[in-house]
Order: C-alpha cells, then sequence, then structure tokens
C-alpha cells in the first residue's frame, strides 16, 4: 500500500491527489444516497483533478553554469526585444488545458523568491488580462544568472499553486503549479536563444538558451 501511495505521487502532485479524494470520497457519498448524477459528475471530477495536476516523467540533461530550460510546457507565441535596464528580451510560453501545469526551475538558482497574486481569471483577449488575472512572479539569481519569469492565469477552474518552500533551488525542481496560462520568461541582454516562435517547450526537458560564457 505504501508503495503504491509513494508511485501515485510521483505521477500527481499531492494537491491534486487531496482534491481527486474529496472528490472521490463525494462520489460515494452521493452513490449511497442513490444521487446518480452528483455521484457521476464527482467522478468526473477525480478525472479532472487527476489530468489536470498529472507529473509527468522528464528527463533532464546537465546545462552546466550556462543553460536555462524552460520553466513551463506551451508553445513559444512570441520573442520580443524589450527596452529595459536590466532584461534585454521577453519570451512568451503559451501554455492549454491539455497540457501539464507543473512549473519547473530553469537553472541551479542559489537565489529565489516568489509573490503570489491572487486576482480575476479573465479570458486572454480581454484589456484587462495582463493587470487583473491571478498570477505568480518567480525571480531566479545566481552569480552570473538572473531571470523572472511571470506566469498568470487564463480561464481555469484551479488556481495557482505555490510549491516552494525554499528560498533557493536546484535546476528542474518543482516550485509551482498553473494550469492554462501564459509564462512570460524575462532574460537578459547577455542571452542567446535556442528556440523559435511556433516551437513547443516542455518544463526541465528544453533549453532556452544559454548565457555568455
Amino acid at each position: 500500500m505504501i508503495k503504491m501511495m509513494d508511485t501515485i505521487r510521483n505521477y500527481f502532485l499531492p494537491q491534486g491527489i487531496t482534491k481527486a479524494a474529496y472528490a472521490l470520497v463525494a462520489a460515494l457519498i452521493f452513490f449511497i444516497l442513490d444521487i446518480e448524477t452528483l455521484s457521476f459528475l464527482s467522478l468526473l471530477l477525480v478525472l479532472f483533478f487527476l489530468f489536470a495536476y498529472r507529473n509527468p516523467s522528464r528527463l533532464w540533461a546537465d546545462i552546466s553554469d550556462y543553460g536555462v530550460y524552460s520553466p513551463a510546457d506551451g508553445k513559444v507565441v512570441a520573442i520580443e526585444d524589450i527596452n529595459d535596464d536590466e532584461y534585454g528580451y521577453k519570451l512568451t510560453i503559451d501554455s492549454s488545458c491539455m497540457q501539464s501545469g507543473v512549473l519547473r526551475s530553469p537553472f541551479d538558482a542559489k537565489k529565489v523568491s516568489f509573490k503570489l497574486q491572487r486576482g480575476a481569471r479573465l479570458a486572454q483577449k480581454s484589456p484587462l488580462f495582463a493587470s487583473l488575472n491571478e498570477r505568480l512572479e518567480a525571480l531566479f539569481e545566481n552569480e552570473k544568472k538572473r531571470v523572472k519569469v511571470m506566469h498568470i492565469l487564463k480561464r481555469t477552474p484551479l488556481p495557482i499553486e505555490l510549491i516552494a518552500k525554499k528560498n533557493q533551488s536546484k535546476c528542474c525542481d518543482i516550485y509551482g503549479f498553473a494550469y492554462n496560462a501564459v509564462s512570460v520568461v524575462y532574460l537578459p541582454k547577455e542571452f542567446r536563444l535556442n528556440v523559435h516562435v511556433g516551437q513547443r517547450v516542455y518544463a526541465s526537458q528544453n533549453i532556452i538558451g544559454y548565457f555568455s560564457n
């Protein structure tokens, strides 16, 4: 039984397992009360939570001190030059409901900070999307690396989850969850991009670029 639970935890985030367990209990109660419709809907919720909070197994390679992995699954929809004292590029990754919402650290970071802001979940086309929607800002820093990532929720029934408990992280560690979101990665000027618009990327699997030596 313990081994089975450990296996389940490897494939799903604990937050999803908890929600699925509550939905399963509700399904059993409705079944006992002979409320078949609600029992069926609760079972659908169990499947939804397990699907949404799935944690796909990923293999990653050593990227030394210069590589940066994608922090989220999705499609690269924009790469922009920005006029900023600190950052030179803005990379936008658009995730859908069919992709994993697990967020992973892009590199070994000795200093990490997070800012979670609850908010609305307006449609992406709304003019207020960028200012009002729920978001998680993550800042990863090392001696020569500094990358900021902003995850903004689109229309979704699930909130952003901040999972990280430490102020530092290993490369590809899970730090959060954002299901059906836009991830904006801010990169410094001295950065060589390794992706292009239209490319699909996966957290801790695709290298989005390299810092200069």
